[in-house]
């Protein structure tokens, strides 16, 4: 029932080139909160903090079995998006369904929008949209019909061909494109730092204080639930699980959702001569049109980050060789979009947890009496993360909103089948999407 993370490694590039803070002790004895939040991610933060400011005389307790922010929430592309390219289009579930997501994913940026304005969290925040490309002359159907979907929707976007991708990218490697307006490029790791320098007074952070499991029990003859740590122990009336890709191997929404392990690299600065050899762009992020193809990101100080392996991995972290076995494939995957550029160029490359379900539905529900879960963002977390999270506050305080009734209405997750046959499912689609995408890695 439990999963002991290891220490947090220094091997993510985004949280190894920013300024460092100072890490919250750890969980030590029993102590007693009014709620406390297992998680501290996006989701969990944002729990956090929205339940601290609609109970501010309440003490909220929130915990990570790592360093705060650190895990997936740190350990994206950084990309939050509005529009998306695998549903609607790719799905049987109709223009409708489309949209109603479209219009979650954008209250989701709107969220963080606001919290990056009113606090000034510096996070490289930059709306500049991004792009769906193609290298494969057959999935440029596929494009075009997103086009289609974009323009019926009255979704601002364009169709760019090779020269005008090159032009915008600096690569001639892809045939096709569309870029859609409402994206927004940031550095994930200082979007998390900001969300928790701005947690309120009332809510006490331990990090490095990981669940060995929870119960509930009797407090004075009412019930409540308590969470056993490492070195302690917390008693609380209200739970809040915001563990995402953890959800299974602690029991939650088990036969629901999955995680797949990816890893990313990241280059240093670009140097003046290369930056010229590339034509000077401005920053843009790229989502492959091919499953399992890779998303690339030119960031603002001139980094390279690529993204282009997913599996079925058990453990919680790759050891160094294994993450410089993925980094060949990253290195392969750049030189094909930048064969002028030196393998020696990645200076960083890590490994994260993501959550998927079957059907791309997320995880909001109530688990027992007074005991809640959000996550399962099946790769786009960041905006969902931070709304999820503003809503669970509400739902769990026992209110409501448009937002939660739209929450509400998405399709549940499907259930999966049983191990082994799951993972042994898993393994064959991708190692399937992973033979079509050959060369879009």
């Amino acid at each position: 029932m439990k999963t002991i993370l290891p220490t947090n490694d220094n091997t993510c590039g985004w949280h190894e080139i920013i300024a460092k803070r100072l890490v919250n002790k750890s969980l030590q004895g029993q102590i007693k909160a009014d709620w406390v939040i297992v998680g501290a991610g996006y989701t969990g933060l944002s729990t956090a903090r929205s339940l601290a400011l609609l109970h501010p005389n309440k003490h909220i307790v929130l915990i990570d079995a790592q360093r705060a922010g650190e895990g997936a929430s740190a350990r994206n592309s950084g990309y939050l998006v509005d529009s998306t390219l695998n549903d609607g289009h790719l799905s049987d579930t109709g223009l409708s369904a489309y949209y109603n997501k479209y219009q979650l994913n954008k209250a989701g940026l709107e969220a963080a929008r606001t919290l990056v304005n009113e606090h000034n969290i510096n996070c490289d925040w930059s709306e500049i949209g991004k792009i769906h490309a193609t290298a494969m002359p057959q999935n440029e159907a596929k494009l075009q019909c997103f086009s289609e979907i974009l323009t019926e929707l009255k979704l601002d976007h364009n169709v760019l061909d090779n020269a005008q991708l090159k032009n915008r990218l600096g690569t001639s490697y892809y045939c096709l494109g569309v870029e859609t307006k409402g994206a927004v490029m940031l550095q994930p790791a200082s979007l998390a730092q900001g969300l928790i320098n701005i947690l309120p007074d009332n809510v006490t952070l331990f990090e490095n204080s990981p669940m060995l499991n929870w119960q509930p029990i009797k407090v004075n003859g009412n019930k409540a639930y308590q969470i056993n740590c490492l070195s302690g122990s917390i008693i609380s009336p209200g739970v809040i699980f915001a563990i995402n890709g953890f959800m299974p191997s602690n029991n939650l929404a088990k036969h629901r959702v999955f995680p797949l392990t990816l890893t990313a690299s990241l280059t240093r600065p670009l140097t003046d001569a290369e930056f010229e050899s590339i034509g000077q762009p401005e920053q843009w992020g790229v989502l492959s049109a091919q499953a399992m193809g890779a998303t690339v990101r030119l960031t603002q100080d001139r980094r390279l980050m690529i993204r282009n392996t997913a599996e079925v991995w058990r453990p919680m972290s790759m050891s160094t060789t294994e993450l410089e076995q993925r980094k060949l494939i990253h290195i392969e995957g750049l030189l094909k979009r930048f064969p002028h550029l030196p393998a020696s160029a990645i200076e960083y490359t890590w490994s994260g947890i993501t959550c998927i379900s079957q059907n791309n539905a997320n995880i909001f529900s109530r688990i027992d009496e007074n005991v809640f879960a959000a996550g399962c963002y099946n790769g786009g977390g960041i905006g969902l993360g931070i709304l999820y999270g503003q809503e669970m506050a509400t739902y769990a305080s026992g209110g409501t909103s448009t937002l939660i009734n739209m929450i509400q209405d998405r399709p549940k997750p499907k259930k999966l089948p049983p191990q082994p046959f799951l993972n042994w499912g898993i393994a064959i689609k991708l190692a399937k999407d992973r033979y079509f995408a050959a060369k879009e890695r």
